[in-house]
């Protein structure tokens, strides 16, 4: 169980057991068969001193070390073709450039190693002895698949990690790199005459050149590799790890075992070379495996999460049409039953007018206080009932938008107000308003309510100043107007900025400031029904500011 765990960090990233104990089990086994007696390699061919011509047989015999040289080779570099193949397959689902990488240093290294089987057969020309050649490129083969696989890792050790964006350029230039680096070692191998000798048989260490991929492999294997599957774990990088076994195992072998071009020790290690080479490409296909199940959850996930979407919005849908409905039932209800409460306050009214007109000033004061009071009462009424009809049929009137001057409807609810103005000696400065869309007479119902409001709502003792501006503003990315309305009145606390806007809400009684609670409730819908919204700032006794936020006509400049 340690030597699983070793493998792997996370659950999901495990190696499955059987290719880690039969990975294992292939570096073992090979040599205890060699210890009893078993031999891997290719008997030597024997020495023909006849002029007569070789049977076929014969040629096929003394070439058989070659052929099954060129086929191990040949295996390796095919399963390195995979494997490049395959990691821009997974870059190209999860964009995680580790894979292509490595896969490129990979792909590199089984060009070498093709590069060495290609010179051995004397497929490619080089200069120098198949006896030297073959080890020497051999060894060569060897210091470069370590050196590349170490480089290709500790790139992704660094904290510094490669933007996404810029992934694909950074798999461009580091696999013309490793290519630039590969192409130069088989030009020198193949170009230079005399290579030196990397074969010692009757040493201790029979290749000396071996021990060095055989050090770089154990420091991968034990540094390298485990700090990248920490840092960047996964199923290929765990089997990353496990290819180091194989490939010391490998080196093992040809440091210390092999004595000649073909014998046991030798295909021994092809063969382990191979496994080094496909335990990787079953990493890769793992992790694809894992990142395909991975996105089929997501995608059954999301089909789930779309069907309750679908059905919670034919839900809410059905919600907004019965909303709707209701809404407007109200609506008419409330305009019918204002418009029916018309009629009696209306004959209240004119039967309290006779009844006071008739009674003489003997009659009893308390009777014609009732009498004032009953008056009143019913004027207040009736103003109610104006403005609830009016806001009624804000809600189900339809608007028709069109190209709207400000500053012709400031300038007639001035005109409106003049008595009012001038008995409060007030000042209005208006400032260059823009045309909008909308509706001139809503429009206009929405500055009357407010600069009445600034009116009303003065200071004593203080002479009102009203001042009305406009600025462009972006809101919610869009371009808007923002009109404001600012006073210098009594103000209020901005805790009840939201209450204000509401039906029937006053921050005042009505023996202060007269009114019926609903003008600001009333600018606050017709806004909206021009797309836009109402704030307001205040503070007491420093004046309120009203700001309109109104959607700005694309097509020009409308100042």
């Amino acid at each position: 169980m340690r030597i699983v765990s070793y493998f792997s960090t996370k659950q999901e990233f495990k190696l499955p057991k059987v290719i880690i104990y039969s990975t294992i089990a292939l570096c073992i086994v090979p040599f205890l068969l060699q210890m009893l007696g078993v031999d891997f390699g290719n008997a030597l061919a024997p020495i023909v001193l006849s002029d007569a011509p070789l049977s076929v047989d014969q040629m096929f015999y003394q070439l058989a070390g070659g052929f099954t040289h060129a086929l191990l080779e040949w295996t390796a570099f095919c399963a390195a073709i995979f494997v490049v193949l395959l990691s821009f397959c997974h870059y190209s689902i999860t964009k995680d450039i580790t894979t292509p990488v490595i896969g490129v240093a990979l792909f590199c290294a089984g060009a070498m190693d093709a590069f060495h089987t290609l010179a051995a057969t004397r497929l490619v020309s080089a200069v120098a002895a198949n006896t030297d050649l073959i080890p020497f490129t051999w060894a060569l083969s060897r210091v470069f698949n370590a050196l590349i696989m170490i480089i290709g890792v500790g790139i992704f050790l660094r904290r510094e990690q490669v933007k996404a964006s810029k992934g694909m350029l950074f798999i461009v230039m580091t696999s013309l790199a490793f290519s630039a680096v590969g192409y130069l070692l088989i030009y020198l191998s193949a170009t230079t005459e005399h290579l030196p000798q990397t074969q010692f048989p009757d040493a201790l260490i029979r290749r000396p050149y071996d021990i060095v991929p055989l050090i770089l492999f154990i420091i991968a294997g034990l540094f390298i590799y485990p700090m990248f599957l920490k840092k960047h774990p996964s199923i290929f990088a765990a089997a990353l790890l496990l290819s180091a076994l194989p490939e010391v195992a490998v080196e093992m072998h040809m440091a210390f075992g092999s004595k000649r071009l073909f014998d046991s020790d030798f295909n021994v290690a092809h063969v382990l070379k191979i496994i080094a080479y496909v335990i990787p490409l079953s990493g890769l296909v793992l992790d694809y495996i894992l990142t395909y199940k991975r996105q089929e959850k997501h995608h059954e996930l999301l089909i789930k999460a779309h069907d309750k979407l679908n059905i919670r919005t034919r839900e809410m849908r059905k919600l907004n049409q019965k909303l709707s409905l209701s809404n407007s039932e109200l609506e008419k209800f409330a305009y019918i039953a204002s418009h029916d409460l018309q009629e009696p306050l209306r004959k209240i009214q004119a039967f309290g007018d006779r009844l006071n007109s008739n009674l003489d000033k003997n009659t009893n004061a308390k009777a014609l206080d009732y009498i004032s009071r009953m008056q009143k009462s019913s004027t207040r009424m009736r103003g109610l009932i104006d403005d609830l009809l009016l806001f009624s049929k804000l809600g189900y009137q339809e608007y028709t938008l069109k190209k709207t001057d400000l500053n012709a409807v400031v300038t007639q609810v001035q005109d409106d107000l003049q008595l009012l103005i001038a008995d409060k000696k007030a000042k209005i400065e208006v400032k260059l308003l823009p045309q909008v869309l909308g509706e001139s007479k809503k429009l206009y119902q929405v500055f009357l309510n407010l600069i009445n409001n600034s009116l009303k709502f003065s200071q004593e003792g203080v002479l009102p100043v009203i001042t009305i501006s406009s600025e462009e503003a972006i809101q919610n990315n869009k371009a808007y107007w923002k009109i404001s309305v600012q006073d210098n009145g009594i103000g209020f606390d901005l805790i009840y900025k939201n209450k204000i806007f509401e039906v029937f809400q006053r921050l005042h009684g009505r023996s202060q400031y007269e009114g019926t609670g609903i003008g600001l409730a009333i600018c606050k819908k017709i806004i909206e029904k021009h797309n836009g919204s109402i704030t307001v700032v205040s503070e007491p006794g420093k004046g309120s500011c009203f700001i309109l936020w109104l959607e700005k006509m694309e097509s020009e400049d409308v100042r």
